[in-house]
């Protein structure tokens, strides 16, 4: 295992827009054995950039009832990022899952108590949009990148949240699955038939989406026949629904990248303790660095008026622009929102370039 710090540099910046599309399919199992899904997902271009074309995909809010949520259900619904010059070969694919945030929103002020679908008058907030700038680098190394959103998990999880999130990214793999041989919900897709390589599988998470993928990894989850997932990076995860004493992860190579203004660091060091054995096991403090910065949609300035500073809620913000650390190396200086995002990307890259090329 190795322990590494970084410094940051500016970041170009590129955003999805958001679409809002729903169709009704007929209800999943709450079972590993992923069933087919029937119906077509609504697929909707986006702008993307000179480089990455970008749609998103939507089976409608309550498509799926995984297991974890006792039964309740929750939207299957993701962005798509890929290269707009595919190659006759196969790309990695690399799939992304959110954490925990508001989930709906009236206007500027999110609508809470969480319920989901959401409510009268509310609209979902595109949680799973925040990470498009990371997306759209990877694009452009020749990945495809798929955002997966978990708003429906946040508003209706309780102890097993983590199961839910791991099996909402094993149910959105299944489809891409079928999408392979010419059917299931992203037969329209046909652009993409052919070019994801289900053997070159990334998984990356972000607070309780970082332990979604976690718990993916773990030895004990039934991995999906017909997808090998070559490695899991988490950032800043949180490890609610996991027993860190009961559990391993010694076959997926791992990386856990965390900030040291974020609160979230101790809970960042837990999946070392379970990959003992994991020779490709590493865990990289971030100087600098809070937990919502990763995220545009979580940031203020880039997301909407109810976006948050952590630190400054926190009060770990110090005179001259530092924070009171962390793990306890004393008062780095803090980081800017876009030099943050270019250290995740330069992470990421890093990180997937290494166990999918």
């Amino acid at each position: 295992m190795r322990t590494t710090r970084t410094t940051s540099r500016p970041l170009r910046r590129s955003f999805l827009l958001a679409t809002t599309a729903a169709v009704i399919t007929l209800g999943t199992a709450c079972s590993t054995s992923q069933p087919d899904t029937t119906g077509s997902a609504k697929i909707s271009a986006q702008a993307g950039t000179d480089r990455a074309a970008q749609v998103t995909y939507d089976l409608g809010d309550t498509a799926y009832a995984p297991p974890g949520l006792d039964g309740q259900r929750t939207e299957l619904k993701a962005a798509v990022t890929y290269p707009r010059q595919l190659d006759t070969g196969e790309h990695p694919l690399v799939m992304m899952l959110h954490g925990w945030a508001d989930i709906c929103a009236k206007g500027n002020e999110p609508a809470r108590p969480s319920a989901w679908p959401c409510g009268k008058g509310a609209k979902p907030v595109d949680n799973y949009l925040g990470y498009s700038y990371l997306a759209d680098a990877l694009a452009d190394q020749g990945y495809i990148v798929v955002s997966v959103s978990a708003n429906g998990i946040q508003a209706q999880e309780h102890d097993r949240g983590n199961v839910a999130r791991a099996a909402l990214l094993d149910k959105h793999l299944q489809i891409w699955k079928e999408l392979a041989a010419g059917k299931g919900p992203l037969k329209d897709l046909k652009q993409l038939r052919g070019h994801v390589d289900l053997d070159r599988v990334g998984t990356f998470g972000h607070s309780r989406g970082g332990g979604g993928v976690l718990t993916q990894a773990l030895d004990s989850h039934e991995h999906l026949p017909g997808v090998n997932i070559r490695g899991t990076l988490a950032f800043a995860p949180a490890m609610n629904g996991i027993d860190a004493k009961k559990e391993s992860i010694s076959r997926t190579p791992v990386s856990v990248v965390a900030g040291t203004c974020d609160a979230m660091w101790d809970d960042s060091k837990v999946p070392l303790a379970m990959a003992t054995k994991n020779p490709h096991a590493e865990h990289h403090a971030v100087a600098g660095a809070n937990h919502n910065y990763f995220n545009t949609v979580w940031t203020p300035g880039t997301g909407p008026r109810f976006a948050t500073d952590d630190v400054a809620v926190d009060h770990r913000n110090l005179p001259g622009g530092h924070c009171k650390s962390t793990n306890g190396t004393g008062n780095p200086q803090r980081l800017k929102p876009a030099e943050q995002r270019e250290t995740a990307i330069r992470y990421a890259t890093d990180f997937f370039d290494r166990y999918l090329q």
